[in-house]
């Protein structure tokens, strides 16, 4: 056997690995993920015992993930998407560890798929070798793991670019390798997501793969790259715009799509003063198969600010009769722009719910296996992420309670996107600051505030630790017929009344008619 530094590893050592693989398998950060823990438990193994070309991507992918032979790694990324999400996790298990000894850290370095042990304990005695039955114990067969792996296909590359200004039809150059960290990205029958000016893939916090620059003609990408884009933690898919005279044309498979737009002002320093924010400089019309989608559209006034990420959805978008979308832009003041373009598959006449887990950097999936995106579409307060679960009580299950080991608090408002319609928003609740058992003490009546949705009361003088019966309660707060303003978002705005405001998580779902 060997380590990752080729050195020989002693089979007393490496028992030492497996128990702490057994360790990191059961931990917090790996139990939600089977696909994470069989990778790691793969990468392990053949780290340990070779062959040394069966941790390549190809073979990874063959053997674990059951791809075909000759399976195109631009578009099947599951090995690198994998990898770059076990290296999360295995940060956040070694970072939450609580004290707990590990004889061996197991670490997978980036731009590699060989696992590394470090010891941080003297090696343990030369044992005489055992048996070959008990060197290693038992592990499931590899092709039955991948055959059930082989349903979880994704689409992503663990991938930041450099882009460049370029003009016309060319992408840009100069892109160059990510390290940007996410969580599992979505698999490709989750439709098709671009970043004007990418040439490459990029996989954002909520674990969401985005393909390059595609499909369009005319027009010049500008790049904004040391520009602060607010409300979002995904600043690159902001960066740069495709500005000018250019349209997309875009192939999609028969169906139904919910459509999103994604743009971010950041080129018009010239008209931005103490007296302007530049709203009226740049006013433009989309259409999509020749339908207006927007007019006199104007990015500064719809995101109610420069440098703010703007975000626009349409329901019910189909392709033409020759199988394409043509997306136009159409100039009416200054130079029409896009930063990024989503096309999501949906069932005709539904949008997709939204699920926001504040103050969380990554996805997560409840119990339900409901997805909840990374948090998204804030601006002001602050994250707070808790090193152990503050939910003791309630109905919820176990798994569902790390909701509430997160959240945002102070004074801070959501615009969150989505299409014209009747919306039922749930805002969950649990109080982890005031209470006896907590740091902050006191209890009843220690914090209150309002919470307003587009202007319009909601919660006034809300005090969870009352409202949920205490400490380390969830308690939820559910609205219906919440609509969007002309914006095309619906806006929670949480003001302090008495300490600070803070949310755990929000859910936005369309009512039915």
């Amino acid at each position: 056997m060997t380590g990752s530094d080729e050195s020989p590893i002693t089979e007393s050592r490496a028992q030492v690995v497996w128990t702490e693989l057994t360790g990191i398998r059961e931990s917090v950060a790996f139990r939600t993920s089977k696909r994470c823990r069989d990778f790691l438990e793969y990468v392990v193994e053949h780290t340990l015992n070779g062959p040394a070309d069966s941790l390549k991507e190809r073979s990874i992918g063959v053997e674990l993930f059951q791809l075909p032979p000759d399976f195109d790694a631009g578009q099947h990324t599951i090995v690198r998407v994998t990898a770059n999400e076990v290296r999360k996790k295995l940060a956040q298990h070694y970072l939450t560890g609580n004290g707990q000894p590990h004889p061996v850290r197991i670490e997978l370095p980036p731009g590699s798929y060989r696992a590394e042990f470090k010891w941080e304990t003297p090696a343990p005695p030369e044992e005489p070798p055992a048996p070959a039955a008990l060197q290693e114990p038992a592990r499931r067969p590899w092709r039955m793991i991948a055959a059930v792996a082989a349903c979880l296909l994704v689409a992503g590359a663990v991938s930041v670019w450099r882009l460049r200004p370029t003009q016309n039809a060319a992408p840009p150059a100069g892109a160059a390798p990510s390290n940007h960290n996410g969580s599992a990205a979505l698999p490709e029958s989750d439709g098709l997501r671009m970043i004007v000016g990418a040439n490459g893939s990029y996989l954002d916090r909520s674990g969401r793969s985005w393909g390059p620059d595609r499909f369009f003609s005319g027009g010049a990408v500008m790049s904004r790259p040391a520009e602060r884009i607010s409300r979002t933690l995904d600043p690159d898919v902001y960066r740069h715009s495709r500005i000018g005279d250019f349209r997309y044309d875009i192939p999609l498979k028969p169906g139904v799509y919910e459509l999103h737009l994604h743009f971010a002002e950041t080129g018009l320093a010239d008209f931005i003063s103490a007296e302007s924010s530049g709203e009226g400089q740049r006013v433009f019309r989309v259409f999509a198969n020749g339908k207006p989608l927007l007019d006199a559209f104007d990015v500064v006034a719809d995101a109610a600010g420069p440098n703010i990420s703007d975000e626009r959805v349409f329901r019910d978008i189909t392709p033409g009769e020759d199988g394409l979308l043509h997306l136009t832009f159409g100039t009416m003041r200054g130079s029409p722009m896009v930063s990024a373009i989503e096309l999501l598959p949906v069932q005709p006449g539904q949008v997709r719910p939204v699920r926001i887990r504040a103050g969380w950097t990554t996805s997560w999936q409840d119990s339900s296996g409901r997805q909840w995106q990374s948090d998204s579409y804030f601006i002001g307060g602050n994250a707070l992420l808790r090193a152990t679960n503050p939910a003791r009580e309630g109905n919820a299950p176990a798994h569902d309670t790390a909701l509430y080991s997160s959240e945002r608090w102070g004074h801070f408002s959501y615009a969150i996107p989505v299409a014209d319609g009747r919306y039922r928003v749930t805002l969950k609740f649990c109080e982890a600051h005031y209470g006896r058992r907590n740091s902050g003490g006191g209890g009843q009546g220690s914090r209150l505030f309002d919470v307003y949705s587009n202007g319009v009361a909601l919660l006034r003088n809300f005090d969870i630790f009352k409202e949920a019966g205490g400490e380390g309660r969830p308690v939820d707060r559910t609205f219906s017929g919440v609509r969007p303003n002309a914006q095309g978002k619906i806006i929670l705005t949480f003001v302090p009344v008495k300490e600070m405001a803070c949310v755990n998580g929000i859910e936005v779902v369309e009512e039915s008619n």
